[in-house]
């Protein structure tokens, strides 16, 4: 590999949060004692996109380009430039010209997959990424985007693998073992015992590693109550709704409470849910459901009615009304 200076994506102010997501190293080049032109117009680009000047740095690398067409790197950082744009097509034909003039250059190689992912093009990523770990065997990063590349073309088997690899190699970063966790918590398949404990551990090793992440906090916590680790959950849910986050999570955190067994604590965060989300009829069933387990007939009755003939989802209006009759047919008896 050559040698490394920061990475473009954390030197860019103003950038999307995407393109704020860690990446591969940039290559440079030794310092020449005597640089050519086309060296002093690739330093001089360094520098401006360090300074957050997109616009100057790439006037340097295309000139810099021009000055000597046989050097990949400044191609290469137009598509870096092109990618913290979100100019993703424009990104991918950069990558792909810096790959021409050096077809073993790796940084190009997961760059470009990325960036082809970002374009819905998972199929054509996957090779690159594969090539490029052939190359670098080490690269967690490119582990990782091959996880989710797989993940995304349903190779669930596949992504599990690369994920795996990835939090050993990245073992500061959350989003492998959240991945392997939520993957193997998907109520849709149905996880083996040994699944199951996997799912757990890898969850609550991303909670560990992300203590103040809200999206990861956000993911973990409901994941942790559907298997049953309702302490757990509370703990993570908890700090996410600290950190601010929509009402949705809030309202999975009264269900984390009330499944440990704190009905009070429950019932305020699914009003308190509800109430900052009042178009949200989700939360307004499960509110009415902890207000009928607690004995308020008279609100529960209210929520579901409201659920019942205003949920645009035929299977929730379908749930609220058999709540409603339940309700209603043992204030009777």
């Amino acid at each position: 590999m050559r040698p490394a200076v920061l990475a473009f994506a954390l030197a860019v102010s103003g950038a999307s949060a995407w393109a704020q997501r860690p990446r591969l190293p940039i290559p440079i080049r030794g310092q020449a004692a005597d640089p050519t032109p086309a060296e002093r117009a690739f330093s001089a680009g360094e520098v401006m996109l360090r300074a957050g000047d997109t616009a100057g740095a790439a006037s340097r690398f295309e000139e810099a380009r021009r000055l000597d067409a046989r050097d990949p790197r400044p191609v290469f950082y137009l598509g870096e430039v092109a990618r913290a744009q979100e100019a993703w097509t424009t990104a991918a034909d950069r990558y792909a010209e810096a790959l021409a003039l050096d077809p073993t250059m790796v940084e190009a190689m997961v760059q470009r997959a990325v960036v082809l992912r970002e374009l819905g093009r998972s199929t054509e990523a996957v090779p690159l990424l594969r090539q490029a770990l052939q190359r670098a065997p080490a690269l967690g990063e490119a582990m990782l985007d091959l996880a989710e590349c797989l993940e995304d073309l349903g190779d669930v088997a596949g992504a599990l693998t690369w994920y795996r690899a990835a939090s050993g190699r990245l073992q500061a970063d959350a989003r492998a073992p959240l991945s392997v966790g939520l993957l193997l918590a998907d109520p849709s398949r149905a996880a083996t015992p040994a699944e199951r404990t996997e799912a757990v551990s890898m969850l609550r090793e991303a909670v560990r590693r992300a203590p103040a992440d809200v999206p990861t906090l956000s993911s973990a916590g409901p994941a942790l109550r559907r298997l049953g680790e309702t302490t757990a959950a509370v703990a993570a849910l908890r700090r996410a709704v600290q950190g601010g986050v929509a009402a949705s999570v809030r309202g999975e955190l009264a269900q984390a409470l009330w499944a440990a067994g704190d009905r009070t604590a429950a019932l305020h965060e699914a009003s308190a849910a509800s109430n900052a989300a009042p178009a949200d009829l989700t939360l307004r069933y499960v509110l009415g459901l902890m207000q009928a387990e607690t004995g308020d007939v008279a609100a529960a009755e209210g929520s579901l009615r409201a659920v019942s003939s205003g949920a645009a989802e035929a299977g929730l209006r379908q749930r609220a009304t058999a709540a409603l009759r339940r309700i209603t047919g043992a204030a009777r008896r």
